[in-house]
């Protein structure tokens, strides 16, 4: 039998859950979400959980200062833990331009409502001694940044959509074939058919280039390989919650774990996966470049022994910026650009403010819009991670 809804949304991720709760919020009475796996699987499940307001453009500040707000108020609603802990965040500058793009970003966010300063090394060895700010100029500061436990956020969604009668979760439903007509898509899965006039492409670094693909839509949307280990302790000096700290030029940024140390970073000179191959297995060659930076930045975790460690493939676009678009008619495209978790909130309550009202609101339209793609672009996120440039 082929079942109707009001919207269908491929993909139940961060994104794809996000987006189902925006639209049920928008009033729309029945909504399918599907997903290849499971709700909050894949990219969701494996992120570092980092929730940053300290973005490099308008968009990737406003984005990350809703998505905070959105996590506690889900937490309120659901009665449980949001999942957020509030820490602290750094983000290091480590010459010249970075010190003067910083100091300008600083000012950019204090416009968008961030609380975000300036610090030189000295004013940021005060604040984190633990760190060796002699390699450094200096940081910006947001004092109520912090990160969310993924497991603990992927619960509280699909807990909230769960309950939500406007709402069916559909697991280990592949998309096989996208059927477009008379303004009517029919999408086929593994189990079954179903329709809508509005059509969610949520399918992240794995699925949404390839759900593209299915309606001849080009979505530039790659996977890379990103690496996290945990470490078991924080080193005798650390008792308790530190701040986090993003090394940029490095490409390397840490948080609390547990009772120790998140530490994640990504090699920008691995090619592009765009095969929808999910890249998980962990290039222990690249780690030992990567040791002797951090334990000089760090030097807590010198020698320290590993606790965990894993690696996903995350989404990311040229200018590491989001789409937020409608593709063609009826059909709607939201990607996170490498930033599900530190966004998704946020990008699926304005993906469904665009599918219900028409428009996005506070956003610059060249900074969301897949035709931005197209032309010369000057905007980018320029608090990114450091993703293939091939």
């Amino acid at each position: 039998m082929t079942a109707s809804y009001d919207a269908v949304i491929i993909g139940a991720g961060n994104l794809g859950m996000w987006t189902a709760y925006g639209l049920a919020q928008q009033g729309f009475q029945r909504i399918a979400v599907c997903d290849r796996s499971w709700a909050g699987w894949g990219a969701t499940s494996r992120s570092a959980g980092v929730v940053r307001q300290q973005g490099g453009s308008e968009t990737a500040i406003k984005l990350g200062k809703w998505t905070r707000e959105l996590y506690m108020q889900l937490g309120a609603e659901l009665g449980l833990d949001s999942g957020f802990t509030e820490t602290g965040y750094f983000v290091l500058a480590e010459n010249e331009a970075e010190r003067e793009a910083f100091q300008e970003l600083a000012a950019l966010r204090q416009q968008c409502g961030v609380e975000n300063v300036w610090l030189s090394a000295d004013e940021g060895r005060r604040h984190f001694p633990q760190l060796n700010w002699d390699m450094f100029l200096g940081a910006t500061y947001t004092a109520n940044d912090g990160f969310v436990h993924p497991p603990i956020a992927a619960r509280n969604i699909t807990l909230a959509l769960a309950k939500h009668a406007a709402v069916e979760i559909f697991e280990r439903c592949t998309v096989e074939e996208i059927d477009a007509q008379g303004g009517v898509y029919t999408v086929h899965t593994s189990r079954g058919t179903i329709q809508s006039e509005v059509l969610v492409n949520a399918a992240g670094p794995r699925g949404a280039r390839l759900v593209g693909s299915l309606l001849d839509v080009a979505v530039p949307v790659s996977a890379a390989r990103h690496q996290v280990v945990t470490f078991p302790t924080a080193g005798p000096q650390i008792a308790g919650l530190f701040p986090m700290c993003f090394a940029l030029a490095r490409g390397i940024y840490w948080r609390p774990e547990e009772q120790g140390v998140l530490l994640g970073y990504s090699n920008p000179n691995e090619a592009a996966d765009e095969s929808g191959r999910y890249q998980i297995d962990i290039d222990w060659s690249y780690h030992e470049q990567v040791r002797p930076i951090y334990e000089a930045i760090f030097p807590t975790l010198a020698g320290q022994g590993l606790a965990r460690a894993w690696a996903a493939s995350i989404d990311y676009t040229p200018d590491h910026l989001p789409i937020i678009d409608e593709a063609r008619p009826g059909f709607f495209v939201v990607a996170a650009g490498g930033h599900g978790m530190m966004w998704g909130p946020a990008l699926g309550i304005k993906m469904a403010e665009l599918i219900a009202q028409g428009e996005v609101a506070d956003l610059p339209e060249d900074e969301i819009s897949l035709a931005r793609f197209g032309r010369e672009r000057q905007q980018h996120d320029r608090i990114a991670l450091p993703f293939p440039t091939r």
